[in-house]
């Protein structure tokens, strides 16, 4: 039998298997890629949830309103700030990084808030507003695509 090398604290080492693929098993990958789905599932309802508290807080301290609906306003608020809130939180611990977690809720908070204005009072955003969504959209896509390898790491650092 050959001796496998060991590091100082008895683990086997990582040189010792050097083709040896990093991958999970299949029914692992299968998992993973439904903590995916439900990661961005609950970034983009966080980010549909952040425009609703903001849309209902413009509406609550809106300069011609009652003081019922400022109450109703306040309370929706609240209520969805604390779901998006929620809804964040889930979907850092589903996501394989908060990087993608972030720029995922904030994209659908930007849409979201471009509908609900759209909606509400009417607004419709200049061509400008639009590119930069979709340079969020682009890097939202390139972080969420699995890149393939590059291959074989060189042993020793050029420099």
């Amino acid at each position: 039998m050959t001796e496998r090398t060991q590091s100082p604290g008895g683990a086997v080492c990582p040189a010792a298997y050097p083709d040896a693929p990093a991958e999970f098993p299949p029914h692992l990958q299968a998992g993973a890629m439904r903590r995916r789905f439900w990661g961005v599932f609950n970034c983009l309802c966080a980010g549909a949830f952040g425009a609703l508290a903001a849309a209902s807080a413009k509406l609550a301290f809106g300069s011609e309103v009652n003081m019922g609906f400022c109450i109703l306003g306040i309370t929706v608020m609240a209520t969805t700030n604390s779901l998006m809130w929620t809804f964040f939180s889930r979907g850092l611990s589903f996501s394989m990084s908060s990087a993608i977690a972030s720029v995922t809720v904030t994209f659908s908070n930007i849409l979201s808030s471009a509908f609900l204005g759209f909606v509400l009072y009417g607004e419709c955003q200049e061509v400008l507003w639009w590119g930069g969504v979709f340079l969020i959209l682009c890097g939202l896509s390139l972080i969420h695509r699995k890149l393939p390898p590059t291959g074989k790491a060189p042993d020793h650092k050029q420099q």
